[in-house]
């Protein structure tokens, strides 16, 4: 059915079949009811719609022949380590910058409780890993960080640390991480609509919403409105705003190359080679910001829109999860159920045992608003916060979104697929995963010590 091309078309044909496979992913959420209740996106299900159509069982099925051939697939597999650098790019262009004071006095208690998430998921994905799967199931000492970087990480931090983990001769972890990644985007709906529905039947828990949740949020976790006050079109300046959008985003891709590429030659000359395997996006996060930083100061910032910004990088994102999903190894994952079972079940424990105690020691006001929004980053993505946040207060009575809006402007660029994510893989080569969880234990504790004193000084009693 498929032959002849060069590898420049079958790059093209890859596109055209990812295309065709998000639209009919629409399709196909639009007409069994229960993906659209539980806030699954189309990109998830259109990887799951490539998987099955292509060399992976469609394939295996029939004897070779599949809906999606492998050069396609081969094509589709490359792209999760290309668009990851775009989706990051576009983090910070296009967003006004506000007064630290201001981003810091609203967000920190997220910022805080976020980042007991993100090291507890460090130091338990470590101590599993190191005492259980790998003596037992023989899982990698690189999978260290699997748990933050697929649960808060998400499919496009775990498909960005490809190269770093095939190189340690790991490139399993990438397939046990895409599948704990789709497992968290479950849990983190489901089981942040399970505490919503709880909090609001409970008379200890104060919440905005008073009558319980039905699945009638919005349809879509791509439904998050970072930005409302986009300027006016400029005049004709021979660009249009999307070219610009685009522009912005490729020069902050540059910056970040140069950026890694200072940092390697750097490093080789004092005999070390950390960053050779490097991956570029969490850089890319650092040239938008001075991207950004450059046109605020010039005053131009008119320039570029944020929701152009939003499509470029939403493109990017709906394109490398469906990629990622589409061409994970089902072999890898089939052999390591185990792992899989007993990682999600840490990662979910934890993710309610520190909402539940730590969200009201640490949050002002409105514990459970702004808890929930944390616990469902910790579980899926930046939406499914929102998401679970607007479950909680639908009218928005409380600042709890705009504060977490808020707390990716610092939490983002570090953690949750951030710049120290990608630096946990290297780092556990270099001194293990025992070592790293240790560490990773000790800021959770210092985390916790921080947020809990900081909520008693604020509010003078949990959860005031």
């Amino acid at each position: 059915m498929f032959g002849g091309y060069t590898d420049a078309q079958w790059a093209g044909i890859g596109f055209v079949l990812l295309g065709i496979a998000l639209m009919l992913a629409v399709l196909l959420r639009r007409f069994v009811p229960f993906l659209a209740a539980l806030y699954i996106p189309a990109s998830v299900i259109a990887g799951f719609l490539i998987l099955l159509l292509g060399p992976q069982v469609l394939g295996a099925i029939t004897g070779g022949w599949s809906l999606v051939p492998p050069e396609a697939a081969s094509v589709m597999s490359r792209l999760p380590g290309l668009m990851i650098n775009i989706v990051f790019a576009g983090i910070m262009i296009g967003k006004s910058l506000p007064s630290v004071r201001q981003i810091w006095n609203e967000s920190a208690p997220h910022v805080i409780l976020g980042s007991v998430f993100s090291f507890g998921q460090f130091a338990l994905g470590a101590f599993a890993v190191a005492f259980i799967l790998t003596p037992l199931f023989g899982l990698p000492d690189a999978a260290g960080s699997i748990l933050e970087l697929s649960f808060a990480g998400g499919h496009g931090t775990i498909a960005g640390m490809g190269g770093i983990l095939e190189e340690a001769g790991a490139p399993e972890v990438v397939d046990i991480g895409l599948g704990l990644a789709t497992i968290s985007m479950i849990t983190g709906v489901v089981g942040g609509s399970i505490l919503v529905n709880y909090a609001i039947r409970s008379p200890r828990i104060q919440v905005a919403r008073m009558a319980p949740t039905h699945g009638d949020g919005p349809a879509s976790l791509q439904q998050v409105r970072p930005n409302t006050g986009d300027q006016a079109s400029p005049g004709d300046i021979g660009l249009g705003a999307m070219s610009r959008a685009f522009g912005a985003i490729a020069v902050a891709i540059a910056l970040a190359i140069v950026i890694l590429e200072v940092l390697r030659w750097i490093t080789n000359a004092f005999g070390s080679h950390i960053f050779d395997a490097f991956p570029l996006f969490p850089f890319t996060v650092i040239g938008g910001f001075l991207v950004q930083l450059v046109l605020t100061a010039t005053k131009h910032e008119y320039l570029v829109q944020r929701r152009n910004v939003n499509d470029i990088s939403g493109l990017a994102l709906d394109v490398l999860i469906a990629a990622a999903i589409g061409t994970m190894s089902l072999q890898a994952l089939g052999s390591n159920i185990p792992s899989l079972a007993i990682l999600t079940l840490i990662a979910l424990a934890w993710s309610v045992i520190g909402m539940l105690w730590l969200g009201p020691r640490i949050h002002r006001t409105h514990w459970f608003e702004h808890a929930i929004a944390d616990f469902g980053q910790s579980q899926g993505n930046v939406a499914t916060g929102f998401v679970l946040a607007d479950m909680a207060d639908p009218a928005r009575t409380t600042n709890a979104a705009r504060a977490y809006g808020y707390k990716q402007l610092i939490y983002e660029p570090f953690l949750g697929g951030g710049i120290l994510t990608a630096f946990s893989v290297p780092i556990i080569l270099q001194i293990g995963s025992v070592a790293f969880g240790v560490v990773s234990l000790v800021v959770t504790v210092l985390l916790i010590l921080w947020g809990t004193l900081r909520g008693r000084r604020a509010s003078g009693a949990p959860g005031g």
